[in-house]
């Protein structure tokens, strides 16, 4: 640091002796008067420099004492060395906060920035329905269904990361959530003219509305990326099956896929995929104690598994 502040000083003494230097050889004056010359100045400059340093070293301690004070904690006691360890942790418990903190603040940029993104598109067929004024009701409608539909997955991530997250864990009848879910998405069972089925049924003792909006970006993704044939649920005592006809998922992209801002190749053909239904999903399913396991065939469909009572990680895989 010090020899970065002083290096212009440093090149200025260099320059100043080979200018003398080119002097003394140009006018054919004694050499001999010359290192005396420069034996002197150096001695000087070394005294001088010396002393440089030795200030700037002090100034920089101050500095730094005034912003970090140094304290020599050495405990003479059993109850000082308690009291010891509990600052240590404390001071370790905030730097973890203060890490989160800032891969949260990164997170949501890149959320913020893919989800601005996917509202491009209902806002600019929104617009030009206004200037063209040629559109149906439906038309109209599927817009701001979409609109809704992301305000809404962006209010509930906010919520998600939020320390006071209200969890509230209930009895649950799981066809009658499905069941609201499917009337949520029926226009656009409709408009794509997809099929869907709601088997089985169970009780669950979990978060009505947390696990609503987990299985709402899975059957969500279903519908997205299926053009034909059908969405079907089937739901048993300690898990839910979620089945589609869509365009299935790579296998080298399963291991990925609960990711933050991951889309794949699915996302690569989609330029409004942002890769956030699944693992917004895996989050909530984590908070809940619950395993999400995909599995899936090119161009036969992907089955999404959620189970209830595990709490270790997901596991992805590929039919054979």
């Amino acid at each position: 640091m010090y020899w970065r502040e002083r290096k212009h000083y440093l090149f200025a003494v260099l320059f100043f002796v080979l200018v003398i230097s080119l002097t003394f050889y140009l006018r054919d004056l004694p050499m001999r008067t010359f290192w005396s010359s420069l034996l002197f100045g150096t001695t000087f400059l070394i005294i001088f420099g010396s002393f440089d340093y030795y200030r700037f070293q002090r100034r920089h301690k101050e500095r730094l004492n005034q912003v970090v004070p140094q304290v020599d904690l050495k405990p003479e006691s059993q109850a000082e060395k308690d009291l010891l360890q509990l600052l240590n942790e404390q001071k370790e418990y905030y730097e973890n906060k203060i890490t989160r903190i800032k891969q949260f603040d990164e997170d949501l940029t890149d959320v913020v920035r893919m989800w601005s993104h996917q509202m491009k598109v209902p806002l600019s067929a929104l617009d030009l329905m206004g200037q063209t004024r040629d559109f149906t009701v439906e038309e109209l409608n599927e817009q701001t269904f979409q609109l809704e539909n992301y305000l809404e997955m962006l209010l509930n991530y906010l919520r998600l990361n939020h320390e006071k997250t209200d969890y509230r864990f209930t009895k649950v009848q799981i066809k009658s959530l499905v069941q609201a879910i499917v009337r949520k998405f029926a226009p656009l069972f409709i408009r794509k003219g997809l099929s869907v089925t709601v088997e089985g049924d169970a009780t669950w003792t979990t978060d009505e509305k947390w696990l609503s909006f987990a299985l709402e970006q899975i059957i969500s993704n279903g519908v997205k990326y299926t053009e034909k044939g059908k969405v079907s649920v089937h739901i048993a005592p300690d898990t839910i099956q979620i089945n589609d006809t869509g365009i299935g998922i790579l296998k080298e992209d399963l291991p990925r896929l609960f990711e933050h801002g991951f889309t794949g190749y699915n996302g690569r053909r989609d330029k409004k995929a942002t890769g956030l239904g699944f693992f917004l999903a895996k989050e909530v399913a984590d908070r809940l104690s619950l395993r999400i396991d995909v599995a899936s065939e090119i161009d036969k469909g992907t089955t999404v598994t959620m189970k209830q009572g595990v709490k270790d990680e997901a596991v992805t895989e590929v039919k054979s």
